[in-house]
Formats: structure tokens, C-alpha cells, sequence
């Protein structure tokens, strides 16, 4: 009898430190970040049109490392990272206007697919586009959901060889606290031990 008083108070215990598991572990979440744009990022390749203008021009680039872009007669980079493609479409149009380069420009911008992997107990596991800004959970549901043996106490995010834990029944009471996914982001739901 006293070896099962000893056993349920260790487990009461147990549990009780468990109670604290915070919803996501690694990483801070944004909270001001707004959600369904998508936010270029150095080595984001970009295809660049310049119409409207005698020479219409069409490139393809790669955002270097610090973010930046460099184009046909701008002297100075031009930084590119941290913005949507339409805040970049106009941003190379005032420059080129504004610099009296071009009176008239038209800027077009667009960015190749970009992917992210759901596995695990989810209902659809496969790779999916990543054409806007989206989070775990509008992640999961695109997935259409969890199967009858998710832990939603137990998901990872890997990303860029960091392990991101999460309690996805936490973001669901607070969503606010629901992680950004980003290209290349390896989402897997655990099996419920029960």
C-alpha cells in the first residue's frame, strides 16, 4: 500500500510539472507579424519585369545574403528582404522614377514556389505550397486536420536543423501564440501514446 501511495504521488508530481509546458519552446512568436502576406527573405529567388519602358527588361535574381538586390542603372542596392513583393514592385518603381531613370515604369515581381512538409497523424502528410504567409495551425487545416491518433501535445517544426516543439492545444486557447511557418519548415504530429 505504500509503495502505491509513493508511485501516484510521484506521478501527481509528474504530471504537475508537466502542467507548465509552455506551447512553443525555441523560438519567440511575433505577435505584431501580419499573417497572409508573404515576407521576402535573403536567397529568395525573384523574377523581376521592367515594362513600359524602350528597353523592357526581364530578370531573374537571388537576394544575396544581406537582403539586398542590384539592378540595370541603380548605383546602390536595393534592400529587398522583409518586404512583400508589392512593397518591392514599388519601391524599384520610385527609385527609377524618382532618379529620373525611367518617367514611366511598370514593376512586376514574383517569386518562385516555395514548400513546406506536413508528416505524421495528420490527415493529408505531403509537401505544400508556401505562396503566402501562413501558420501551424491554418497549416494543419490545409492538411485537412488531425487523424483519431494525433497528439497535439506533441508536434515539431524542424527548421534549418533547430527542433521547434509545440503544444498545439495551447495555441488553440491562445492564438496569438501561433508560429509562423517558413519555407522548407518540416511540420510532424507525434502519435498519442493512447
Amino acid at each position: 500500500m505504500k509503495k502505491t501511495h509513493v508511485l501516484v504521488t510521484l506521478l501527481l508530481l509528474l504530471m504537475a510539472g508537466c502542467s507548465n509546458y509552455q506551447a512553443v519552446e525555441s523560438i519567440p512568436v511575433d505577435s505584431n507579424e501580419l499573417v497572409g502576406l508573404y515576407t521576402l527573405a535573403p536567397l529568395d529567388p525573384i523574377y523581376i519585369s521592367l515594362l513600359g519602358i524602350p528597353e523592357e527588361k526581364q530578370m531573374e535574381t537571388v537576394i544575396d545574403e544581406n537582403g539586398k538586390i542590384t539592378l540595370p542603372y541603380i548605383k546602390d542596392s536595393i534592400q529587398a528582404a522583409g518586404m512583400t513583393t508589392s512593397g518591392l514592385e514599388r519601391e524599384i518603381q520610385r527609385i527609377y522614377t524618382d532618379g529620373g531613370i525611367y518617367r514611366n515604369i511598370t514593376v512586376n515581381i514574383q517569386t518562385s514556389a516555395k514548400i513546406y512538409y506536413m508528416e505524421g497523424e495528420i490527415a493529408r502528410p505531403q509537401e505544400y505550397p508556401l505562396s503566402r504567409r501562413i501558420t501551424l495551425l491554418q497549416a494543419i487545416a490545409a492538411a485537412s486536420g488531425y487523424t483519431e491518433y494525433a497528439d497535439k501535445k506533441n508536434i515539431t517544426i524542424t527548421r534549418r536543423g533547430e527542433i521547434i516543439k509545440v503544444n498545439a492545444k495551447k495555441i488553440e486557447k491562445n492564438p496569438e501564440m501561433d508560429i509562423q511557418i517558413e519555407a522548407g519548415d518540416r511540420i510532424k504530429v507525434e502519435r498519442s501514446w493512447y
